[in-house]
């Protein structure tokens, strides 16, 4: 028995499927599964209550990422690829995809490799920045304790001129005392 199943949905595709549904078909003599438009098609041959288990399991399970609105059969009588084929074409067409996505992933590791370079170049210029903020950090504690040292001088010497100013005023009071003969 042939048999073409179309899987509808907005998540089909690039979620695993063909693989999945390669895994489940042990018992089919022939699948075929490629992407078409938005939907995903498999062609089935085998005997006809492997076909139609198969059927029964592709409409309740599938892999975790997809989304289907819809599975529907249609009659069919083309050419079906073997499973071992499929199996074999499948699995080149992965190989191949890993390869891309190798060559892929070194371009983006030179690239950034480049980022750290100028990263790198970057802390330097900060770390430079930062000492010459320490140096400006340690210049302004330096004027600051020269400031409060000489606040501190200032206060001394207006205490003894406050002393001073003081003991002259008693002594001008005790004298006015004297005089009016008060003291």
């Amino acid at each position: 028995m042939k048999l073409k199943l179309v899987i509808e949905g907005p998540q089909v595709q690039d979620v695993g499927y063909r693989f999945f549904l390669m895994e489940k078909a042990k018992g089919l003599s022939g699948f075929d599964a490629f992407n078409e438009g938005e939907s995903l098609v498999v062609l089935l041959e085998g005997e006809e209550g492997s076909v139609r288990r198969f059927v029964e399991m592709a409409k309740e399970e599938a892999p975790p990422p997809a989304k289907v609105s819809l599975i529907r059969t249609e009659d069919y009588d083309g050419p079906v690829t073997s499973l071992r084929e499929f199996r074999e074409q499948f699995n080149t067409e992965q190989l191949v995809k890993i390869a891309v996505t190798g060559v892929e992933m070194k371009g983006d590791i030179k690239e950034m490799k480049v980022d750290i370079k100028e990263m790198k170049g970057d802390m330097k210029e900060m770390k430079g920045d930062i000492k010459e903020i320490k140096g400006d950090v340690k210049e302004v504690l330096v004027k600051q304790d020269e400031t409060i040292h000489e606040i501190r001088e200032l206060r001394v010497d207006l205490k003894s001129w406050m002393d001073e100013r003081l003991t002259k005023l008693e002594k001008d009071v005790g004298l006015i005392k004297q005089k009016m003969g008060l003291g």
